[in-house]
């Protein structure tokens, strides 16, 4: 499976704004890491104080 052909036969280019796709991918995958540990670590309650 050619993922390149692949791309090129849906969007008729394997670069977007002088870029290669594999960056785009990349930074795809950072954004979704981010937000996923945004959503995990704003959803956590604190521990209890034991004074």
């Amino acid at each position: 499976m050619n993922w390149t052909q692949i791309w090129i036969d849906l969007f008729g280019a394997t670069e977007w704004l002088g870029l290669n796709m594999g960056f785009w991918v990349a930074n795809g995958v950072v954004l979704v890491v981010v937000v996923i540990m945004n959503v995990v670590f704003w959803n956590m309650k604190p521990l209890p104080r034991d004074e």
